[in-house]
C-alpha cells in the first residue's frame, strides 16, 4: 500500500564517524604488505556502518514501517496494535542505533527526538526522527480510535542507567587517549646518541642500544630498500618503527619516515638498523658522527 507519510533522516554524525574511522584505520594500521587486507577491512566497516546511516519511516492506512539504509534491517507494526503514541525526547545516554530498553526497543540514527509507540501488549518502540510532530500526526490520522496520543507516562529506562553510560563514555575517552598518545609519540624523531662504545636509539617500545663493536659497516642511503614485511613494529602514515623484513637485508629495525630520505644504514654482525630523521641534515650529521666513532679499517 502506498504510504501517505514517508521521511528519511540522515545520521550525519554517524556517516562522519564511519568515514573518519575507516580513514584512521588505513593510516594507523596500514603496514607495507598489509595495505590490501586493511583496505578490505576498512571497506567492510564502511559498508556495515552505511547500513545504519539513514532511517526511513513510512506510514500507510495499515501499519508503520521503519527501515535503515537499503531496507535490509527493517521492522513494522500494525496500527491496530498501537494503543498510545507521543512525542518524546531521549536522554543523551540512550545513544544511537538499535538497542533494548526496559519494555521495548529504540531505533534512531541522530538527535534525541523520537516518537514512542506503545502497543496493546505493553511493548514500547521508540522511533528516532527529526520531525516528531509530523510523524505523530501521520500516525494519529490513520490509527484506530482506541489509540491515544500524548500522555505524561514516564519514559522507559535503558537497561543501564546514566551512570553506566557515563562510565562507558569515560572508558571510551580514556581508551582513545591511550590509543592516540602512543601514535603521537611514534611520530616524533627517535633520540639517537653516539658514544665511543655504543649507538643508542630511544623510541617508544622499540629503542635499543648497539655496541659499536657489533657494527660492521655504515652507509648513507638515498632511498629506503624495499620493505617486505612488518614483523613486530609500528607502521602508519609512512612512519616505520620496530622490526621489519627488508629486501636484501633480512630482518632488522627501522626508525624512519620512508618518504623522507636519506637514511643511515647500520649493518650489524646480526641484522641491521636503519635510521632517518625529518631533517635530512640531521640524518647526514648522524652518518658522519658514526663514521668518526667507528674504528678505522
Amino acid at each position: 500500500m502506498t504510504p501517505h507519510y514517508r521521511h528519511t533522516q540522515v545520521g550525519w554524525v554517524t556517516l562522519g564517524s564511519i568515514v573518519g574511522g575507516a580513514l584512521l584505520m588505513l593510516v594507523l594500521l596500514a603496514g607495507v604488505r598489509e595495505l590490501p587486507a586493511v583496505s578490505v577491512v576498512a571497506a567492510f566497516v564502511v559498508l556495515v556502518g552505511l547500513l545504519f546511516a539513514t532511517l526511513t519511516v513510512e506510514v500507510d492506512a495499515q501499519e508503520v514501517r521503519v527501515h535503515f539504509t537499503g531496507g535490509i534491517v527493517r521492522r513494522r507494526v500494525a496500527l491496530g496494535r498501537v494503543s498510545r503514541l507521543r512525542e518524546v525526547r531521549n536522554p543523551w545516554y540512550y545513544g544511537w542505533g538499535i538497542h533494548k530498553l526496559r519494555g521495548g526497543w529504540i531505533w534512531n540514527v541522530s538527535g534525541f527526538d523520537a516518537v514512542e509507540l506503545v502497543q496493546t501488549d505493553g511493548a514500547v518502540w521508540r522511533i528516532g526522527t527529526d520531525e516528531p510532530a509530523a510523524l505523530v500526526r501521520a500516525i494519529a490520522a490513520v490509527a484506530p480510535p482506541s489509540a491515544s496520543s500524548g500522555g505524561a507516562a514516564e519514559p522507559p529506562s535503558p537497561r543501564h542507567g546514566p551512570w553506566f553510560a557515563a562510565g562507558v563514555t569515560a572508558a571510551v575517552v580514556a581508551g582513545a587517549v591511550l590509543f592516540v598518545t602512543p601514535f603521537y609519540l611514534q611520530t616524533r624523531d627517535p633520540k639517537v646518541t653516539v658514544t665511543p662504545d655504543r649507538l643508542s636509539i630511544e623510541s617508544l617500545f622499540y629503542g635499543q642500544d648497539y655496541p659499536l663493536s657489533d657494527v660492521t659497516a655504515v652507509s648513507l642511503e638515498p632511498s629506503l630498500p624495499r620493505v617486505l614485511l612488518r614483523t613486530n613494529g609500528f607502521a602508519g602514515g609512512g612512519l616505520l618503527r620496530g622490526w621489519f623484513t627488508v629486501e636484501g637485508l633480512g630482518k632488522g629495525k627501522l626508525f624512519v619516515d620512508r618518504g623522507n630520505g636519506p637514511f643511515v644504514l647500520v649493518r650489524l654482525r646480526d641484522g641491521f638498523v636503519i635510521v632517518g630523521f625529518s631533517s635530512p641534515g640531521k640524518t647526514e650529521a648522524l652518518y658522519q658522527e658514526l663514521r668518526h666513532a667507528l674504528p678505522g679499517p
